[in-house]
């Protein structure tokens, strides 16, 4: 079923998703420090006990975890967080960015919130004088 959006825009449907509807995502990333089956069990479990978590598997022999999460229950920042509580090392890099037509506060903000919402960006920090931004990333996410 579907509404009119409003009197004066051309009658436009609106859709209607089902009651408890949600977006899932999956991401992978690199493990570091694993050395035997007990560590990439005890990632995955502690992955799994992550709020928004619904399955996570971790493969040894790759060092690669695959997390398939609600984005607006968790992040990949709280799930490399975990991983890190946990005592092993997601396999970050960093970018240095030229940024130019920045002229206030705002698009330093602007310019930062948009770096975050990439796939696989875990941090983003934006410098004005310097026309410059530094992103944390996780490779191949």
């Amino acid at each position: 079923m579907s509404q009119p959006v409003n009197s004066n825009l051309p009658n436009l449907p609106i859709p209607i998703l089902p009651t408890g509807a949600h977006t899932s995502v999956t991401a992978e990333f690199t493990v570091q420090g694993m050395t035997c089956a007990s560590c990439s069990a005890r990632v995955e479990r502690g992955l799994t006990k992550v709020s928004g978590v619904q399955q996570a598997s971790v493969n040894l022999a790759t060092e690669r975890a695959s997390v398939t999460f609600d984005p607006s229950q968790t992040s990949l920042t709280d799930l490399t967080a975990r991983v890190r509580e946990i005592g092993y090392e997601p396999l970050t890099a960093t970018a240095d960015l030229s940024v130019q037509g920045m002229t206030c506060a705002a698009c330093v903000g602007r310019v930062e919130r948009a770096l975050k919402k990439v796939d696989g960006v875990l941090d983003a920090q934006v410098n004005l004088a310097t026309e410059r931004a530094h992103v944390t990333y996780l490779p191949g996410a």
